[in-house]
């Protein structure tokens, strides 16, 4: 948010003439998941992830209980999703490039877990994926370490590790 406002101050004594816009902030909104929301998600996941993942199926599965939209004004900044409220394995949750520490992804699991009470949550993470200190957090332990499980999804020249823990939460 400086760096707007600096942008700003820039912009006005570079253009002193000129009206200047007002632009007002507006707080993190959570809400399930809504079908104007897909194509922002898709892009979100395909940066966060890998190209190709489509979450549409998630607005027939409980997405009241399965699905936190984390939107700034009508920019869509964050995304988590539980496989159905059967199973509640954490499929996804992202956050848009640029919002990190912005307690973003804390928000949307804390949501996930409350609207999930009494039931264990699980998910995979790669073994150098910084939300590891996130889960443990929560207290989500590492039940299986699973050598190669996302070598189906990455590219095989990409750095980032093919390896992943799955976690639990005990509830």
């Amino acid at each position: 948010m400086e760096l707007m406002d600096d942008i700003r101050e820039h912009y006005a004594l570079a253009h002193p003439g000129r009206e200047q816009p007002i632009e007002s902030n507006a707080p993190i909104t959570y809400c399930s998941l809504q079908p104007r929301h897909l194509p922002q998600i898709h892009d979100l996941l395909s940066r966060a992830f890998w190209d190709g993942i489509d979450v549409s199926d998630s607005l027939e599965y409980s997405p009241e209980k399965c699905t936190i939209v984390a939107t700034y004004k009508q920019l869509v900044v964050g995304a988590a999703f539980l496989s159905s409220p059967q199973e509640t394995y954490i499929t996804y949750l992202a956050v848009r490039a640029g919002w990190d520490n912005s307690q973003i992804a804390t928000s949307m699991l804390y949501h996930l877990i409350t609207l999930n009470p009494h039931k264990d949550i699980t998910l995979h993470v790669s073994i150098t994926n910084p939300a590891m200190l996130l889960y443990n957090r929560f207290g989500f332990k590492a039940e299986e370490f699973i050598v190669g499980f996302y070598e189906d999804y990455l590219d095989p020249n990409s750095p980032q590790s093919k390896n992943a823990f799955r976690l639990r939460l005990r509830r």
